[in-house]
């Protein structure tokens, strides 16, 4: 059995463990209190003598009713009907050995069994006619006594039943009343207040995902205020470094404007000037909008079509690495029969073409052949470049929101997008799902 299942049945388990321990107890409770009852009845009834009374009144309420019946040797039998009437009694009657009612006795006993006879109680019974008999007499407490005495048991047991499970059910009565109250005080803006984790049950598994549900807040309320942060920094930032290449692309064009420039030579540094502002201008603009693709909240909207394979990877290696090997690069394509079509958003996937491709120019060691490879597996286009890294002087920490900006991309057309370095070799795969 699972953990998962062990704590699904822990609470139900803790219930019935509750349960027999309650009933334990009632049962205990009731039983001793019976034994104590019934002990203390007995020993009141010893003391006040009650089995000698009750046994002269059952004699002498017998006979009364010889006298009112007139009973005689004659009609001896009406004793049975008198016996019958007396509760809580045990009668049976004797003339000489014989037994008149209950079991037949020999009139030929011998000595030794009329010694017997001495270890049971038997009292003279004169009847009308003036013949003595012999009665032997017990009496016994009233069975209503002891039902009563039984039945106040069994409420007191019930009583202590109820009692004890309440106890027990009201601690986690208690608890559950906590997190109610800690709930409140969550639900008020205090989310740093911690809840109290007790026991190993459901009512356990629920603080725990309310506990987790605060601390996915926290964390979600933390890197919003981080990104925030780092917004209004890049802001800040990006205004800084717009500001300044602008100032120089205004001065630059106010001196063409007004012809001030000596000669055709100054006139061209002035145009690669304003040129060379304009692209860096252009460079920061992509780089601004790359970061928001990357963190912003709004969603894009992509617009879909079907593409063949062969057509994508057929212009990736013909037309979009075209400026590569222009510069004297090597391409060495690798490409496995392709039958399938991808759904894209062609703007899109160019933005993720042009952003590898000027990563490669950027990075790319122009002396090292580029890798393409592209094939067709489990449902899925892989296109997978590698290439090898030039070393750099002055070499800055890529902050990676180009190749952060395709995989979101990559991402939207619901494939995978990775990259990788190791030693020289940056590798780039992607994956994107074929049309079934």
């Amino acid at each position: 059995m699972s953990t998962k299942k062990k704590i699904k049945r822990r609470l139900t388990l803790e219930l019935i463990m509750m349960t027999v321990i309650s009933l334990i107890c009632g049962v205990l409770a009731a039983q001793a209190v019976n034994n104590v009852a019934v002990e203390l009845v007995l020993g009141k009834l010893n003391r006040e003598n009650y089995y000698e009374v009750q046994v002269q009144e059952t004699l002498d309420n017998l006979n009364r009713f010889i006298q009112e019946k007139q009973v005689t040797e004659d009609n001896i039998e009406l004793l049975a009907s008198w016996a019958q009437t007396e509760k809580n009694v045990y009668v049976m009657f004797y003339r000489d050995v014989d037994a008149l009612f209950g079991p037949y006795m020999a009139t030929d006993v011998d000595e030794t069994e009329e010694d017997g006879y001495g270890e049971t109680d038997y009292y003279d019974v004169t009847l009308a006619d003036g013949m003595t008999i012999k009665a032997e007499l017990d009496c016994y407490l009233s069975a209503h006594l002891f039902y009563v005495i039984d039945a106040a048991c069994f409420i007191l047991g019930g009583i202590v039943f109820i009692l004890i499970l309440f106890a027990l059910i009201h601690q986690k009565i208690r608890y559950i009343n906590l997190l109610n109250r800690e709930l409140k005080i969550l639900g008020s803006g205090n989310l740093e207040y911690p809840m109290t984790i007790r026991g190993c049950d459901e009512i356990t598994g629920l603080a725990w995902g309310i506990e987790n549900l605060k601390n996915g807040i926290l964390e979600q309320q933390l890197m919003k205020d981080e990104a925030q942060k780092a917004n209004a920094e890049l802001v800040t930032a990006m205004s800084h470094d717009l500001r300044t290449p602008l100032t120089s692309l205004i001065g630059y064009l106010e001196l063409l404007t007004m012809q001030r420039y000596e000669d055709e030579g100054q006139l061209k540094n002035y145009l690669k000037y304003c040129r060379e502002k304009a692209f860096q201008l252009k460079r920061m603009s992509d780089r601004l909008f790359e970061y928001f693709l990357v963190y912003g909240e709004r969603e894009q909207q992509y617009h879909y079509r079907q593409m063949p394979c062969e057509n994508l990877v057929e212009d990736l290696c013909n037309s979009q690495f075209f400026d590569w090997q222009e510069q004297g690069g090597v391409l060495e394509c690798r490409i496995e029969p392709l039958t399938g079509h991808i759904l894209v958003d062609s703007d899109y996937l160019q933005r993720v073409l042009d952003n590898l491709l000027s990563n490669l120019k950027k990075y790319g060691d122009g002396e090292k052949p580029l890798q393409i490879e592209a094939c067709e597996k489990d449902g899925m286009l892989t296109l997978c470049i590698r290439n090898h890294v030039k070393k750099q002087e002055n070499h800055r920490e890529s902050t990676q929101i180009g190749l952060r900006t395709c995989k979101r991309i990559i991402e939207e057309h619901r494939g995978t997008f990775e990259w990788s370095l190791e030693g020289e070799i940056f590798s780039v795969c992607l994956r994107l799902p074929l049309v079934k």
